[in-house]
């Protein structure tokens, strides 16, 4: 005796719209709420700036920083090596508590404060 199944031609729409909400209703949310909490908070921008969504199917999670246009999100992810700070609308950098304005900082770079990564990759069940 030979079993039979016969497959709708709607299955892949069902599948693909069933993918879709777990992405958009469950994954996304879990993923920006562990990176909510792993992220370091000083203004709380950074924070408020994680954010998912799909495009062209994939689950997109990002960071900028700010909606003010500053972008320092990697910077923070990742952390940067040592640099110099150069003014760039003045003769000279200044700033509350420094003794004097002065021509450059030779910024000793920032630590990695890694926020999306673990929450991008942390085993989830079900």
């Amino acid at each position: 005796m030979t079993n039979r199944v016969d497959i709708d031609d709607s299955w892949h729409a069902e599948v693909s719209a069933a993918v879709e909400a777990f992405l958009t209703d469950r994954l996304g949310p879990d993923i920006v709420s562990d990176a909510k909490r792993y992220c370091p908070e000083r203004t709380g921008a950074l924070q408020e700036s994680i954010e998912h969504h799909l495009e062209d199917g994939d689950l997109i999670v990002s960071a900028t920083g700010g909606d003010d246009g500053r972008t320092y999100a990697a910077y923070v992810e990742l952390g940067t090596r040592p640099h110099v700070i150069l003014p760039r609308d003045r003769r000279a950098l200044f700033w509350p508590g420094a003794g004097h304005p002065v021509g450059k900082v030779d910024h000793p770079g920032t630590r990695p404060q890694p926020f999306l990564r673990p929450a991008l990759f942390k085993e989830r069940g079900e």
